[in-house]
């Protein structure tokens, strides 16, 4: 409870945050994330810069965006209308978003407990494995811990503040109250518009508000998430509720969850959080350790919690269930410690009271010896997790110097690149391909991609194909849908497609690029026959795969479109 003054905190805090800029900088990769959010975080900033749209340049007809909120692409584009150009600068804004929350975090805890507790608590978030991981890749997350960590902070109760106003009743002090109000009220507002996951937040303010009995408040709340918010909702639909009811997104042949399906996802989300996701974010520790610390800190953590929530409950003790819940209940083929990460300093927080709980009466040397026995056994396994990913982003740097951003990947990774530049360079402005991951393939190659359809009815793929003008398909080793649900529409339709390029960029089978043709009628270029059943209309350069100073000196169509 000592060193509460701003002088001794400021400094503490400084540190704890320069401690965290070390090593995410010194942990970071220039490569570029394999998934394809990346990409449309860039792609949909790109086209909020050019001309204040909201739309996905990635997608013939250029449809509205109704998937991620705005608010997070908008700070990118920002940063483009600020001049920046390149992949690396948005990856550094990740850095600095996750060394803003790792203060943020710092700021609420000092407010609940001092400058002591808290830095444990902002050191042990903002070295851990997970949230450095974040730090390097261009996604939402970085953002919205920082937006619900400052929020946390300016709602929290702060004792030194309701015991000065209790004796003084100043009206300074009841404006600051108001102002830290309304400000946390908007930070609430805006993760909400940079991560749908806010939602829990917006719904724990409101139940704090009406256990208050706030009305004013509440009003002006809802007023302004009324504003600000359900004009997105509206535009975004109930595209996250529908994939939220699906057995798997991914499989949407499998259909609806039912109750059963539902309860089996609770299961598998629990076990997969509690005993691998959360312990591997906090402190890089798997294995048989892994469980063993999941469970152990989220046992401190729920008793900790109930005994917060028997003294009163705020906002961030109706905001742990709340989030808890949507992520353990969220279709577990997108579990991932993205959704894990704003839940670490809570963890944390009330593992800490419930330790500090145990060890009252006891004589200080005593409490001293287990506290840094918890504290070590965090620390040491991040620390070495750093130092091992330290030395995997130093090889990662080379790889990507020698063979572009996705050279620190396995080669089932750098063909679609491969593809994606290859059919830059080759194919006219105006061609759509399906492919794996269209917005990566975008990204690389500036045509329009979407992705196939997930069924193996085989023709499924040509209907889609036919109604959105799609000419090409990339059958690729990325996973196994290629394999699922691009071969049987081939079989199916031999006559429908003719083999155009195929790029070998290493062992197992070429990626392949094959043309759609339209229904009836005959393909009008010279064919061979290869003898097989579909027909080739190899282009000249058919198996001119870039080389690895090509794909290094590549360039991104959406880091330069007009």
């Amino acid at each position: 409870m000592s060193g509460r003054g701003w002088r001794t905190s400021g400094a503490v805090a400084a540190a704890v945050v320069a401690v965290h800029l070390v090593v995410g900088l010194t942990s970071a990769t220039p490569a570029m994330h394999p998934g394809g959010d990346n990409a449309a975080y860039v792609s949909l900033a790109g086209s909020l810069a050019r001309d204040g749209s909201y739309v996905e340049t990635w997608h013939p007809g250029t449809p509205p965006h109704t998937q991620y909120p705005p608010l997070y692409p908008g700070a990118l584009a920002v940063l483009m209308l600020l001049g920046a150009k390149t992949w690396g600068a948005f990856k550094a804004s990740s850095l600095v978003f996750t060394a803003m929350a790792t203060g943020f975090c710092f700021l609420w805890v000092r407010r609940l407990h001092g400058a002591r507790a808290a830095a444990v608590v902002a050191l042990l978030f903002g070295i851990a494995p997970g949230v450095l991981i974040s730090a390097q890749w261009i996604l939402a997350e970085p953002l919205f811990m920082a937006l619900v960590y400052a929020s946390l902070w300016l709602l929290a109760s702060d004792p030194r503040a309701s015991r000065a106003a209790a004796a003084t009743r100043s009206g300074a002090t009841t404006r600051r109250a108001r102002v830290e109000l309304g400000v946390g009220l908007g930070l609430a507002v805006a993760a909400y518009l940079t991560r749908s996951a806010g939602l829990p937040l917006v719904a724990a303010i409101a139940i704090w508000l009406v256990c208050a009995r706030r009305w004013v408040a509440l009003g002006a709340f809802a007023g302004l998430f009324g504003i600000a918010a359900v004009p997105w909702h509206l535009r975004a639909g109930d595209e996250y509720a529908s994939a939220f009811w699906m057995v798997n997104p991914y499989a949407p042949d499998l259909g609806r969850a039912d109750a059963a399906a539902l309860a089996q996802r609770l299961w598998e989300n629990t076990r997969l959080y509690v005993g691998e996701i959360v312990p591997d974010s906090l402190a890089g520790v798997g294995g048989a350790a892994g469980p063993l610390l999941g469970v152990l800190l989220a046992g401190l953590a729920v008793w900790g919690w109930f005994r917060r929530v028997r003294g009163g409950a705020g906002v961030a003790e109706l905001f742990l269930p709340l989030y808890a819940g949507l992520v353990l209940l969220w279709p577990s083929v997108w579990s991932s410690d993205r959704f894990a990460l704003p839940l670490l300093p809570l963890l944390l927080l009330y593992a800490g009271e419930a330790l500090a709980g145990l060890a009252s009466g006891l004589p200080r040397w005593r409490t001293a010896i287990p506290a840094v026995v918890v504290g070590l056994a965090l620390v040491l396994p991040a620390g070495s997790s750093w130092l091992a990913r330290t030395e995997e982003a130093n090889r990662c740097r080379i790889d990507v110097a020698r063979g572009g951003p996705m050279g620190c990947y396995a080669n089932r990774y750098v063909e679609l690149q491969a593809m994606a530049q290859w059919t830059r360079e080759r194919l006219p402005p105006g061609t759509v391909v399906f492919s794996r991951k269209p917005r990566l393939f975008h990204a690389f190659s500036g045509h329009a991609s979407v992705v196939y359809p997930f069924t193996s009815d085989g023709r499924s793929l040509l209907v889609q194909a036919d109604s959105m003008g799609v000419d090409h398909v990339v059958l690729g080793n990325w996973d196994g849908s290629g394999a699922a649900y691009v071969l049987p529409a081939i079989e199916a339709n031999p006559g429908r497609f003719c083999l155009v390029a195929q790029l070998r960029m290493g062992p197992g089978a070429p990626i392949s690029l094959l043309s759609i043709r339209d229904p009836g009628i005959e393909d009008s270029l010279p064919r061979e026959d290869a003898g097989d059943e579909v027909a080739t209309c190899l282009h000249e350069d058919w198996n001119t795969a870039p080389s690895p100073a090509e794909l290094a000196s590549t360039t991104m169509p959406i880091l330069s479109e007009e």
